[in-house]
């Protein structure tokens, strides 16, 4: 049978990556949710549940190589196939970064109350980035996509915050309570990061220039 047509594939690939991301955004929503509830079961479903993104990625990485072997893309076309597989590896680390914070859930860690409402915080714009990272590779919106640099902002000053409680004299459950938190909230920090970097590789693809050369 032969391979369909490049900008059919194309299409898939953006299809697929959007579905990853949207994947991961419900992932991270569910493990945040057993983590402040304590619901362990909710926890195994996430972990159980990521099988499903690697095998997006592997969809991602064999339309792309077919894409590469049968129709030889260049310039824009090229880009766009070589930023889908990287942005696949980085969507698959959010859903990595979801599972990490299920497994806290696992090994009965608790979050105290001190932190809560930040932990809840830390996911919604998490989540959020997300999905609106999801409609980027969908729609390959760039002025979408460069908006995700200032999104994130929020988390890295969350991010900050949350370091700062934990490290005040006034912390009251200890230092070995405040790494394993500090840990915790790296998993939130890094799951954004890993989604503006999609965005930048959309940028990339559908301008050829870095996200800060792109006038908006």
């Amino acid at each position: 049978m032969p391979a369909p047509p490049l900008p059919q594939q194309l299409d898939e690939l953006a299809e697929l990556l959007s579905r990853m991301c949207s994947a991961v955004a419900g992932a991270l929503q569910r493990s945040t949710a057993a983590l402040l509830e304590s619901r362990e079961r909710l926890a195994a479903q996430v972990v159980a549940g990521d099988a499903a993104v690697d095998a997006l990625r592997a969809q991602v990485e064999d339309v792309a190589a077919e894409a590469l072997l049968f129709h030889n893309p260049v310039a824009g076309d090229l880009r766009t196939v070589v930023s889908a597989i990287r942005a696949a590896g980085d969507v698959e680390r959010m859903g990595d970064l979801a599972v990490h914070v299920a497994k806290v859930v696992q090994l009965g860690r608790r979050v105290p109350d001190e932190i809560r409402d930040e932990i809840a915080e830390m996911s919604r714009v998490a989540v959020e980035l997300a999905l609106k990272t999801a409609d980027v590779v969908r729609s390959r919106n760039v002025i979408k996509a460069v908006e995700l640099d200032t999104d994130d902002d929020a988390m890295d000053a969350l991010h900050e915050h949350m370091f700062e409680v934990l490290m005040a004299p006034s912390w009251p459950h200890g230092v070995p309570a405040a790494v394993d938190l500090t840990l915790l909230a790296r998993y939130y920090e890094r799951f954004a990061d890993h989604a503006v970097t999609v965005a930048h590789e959309t940028v990339y693809a559908v301008t050829g220039r870095e996200p800060d050369a792109v006038p908006i």
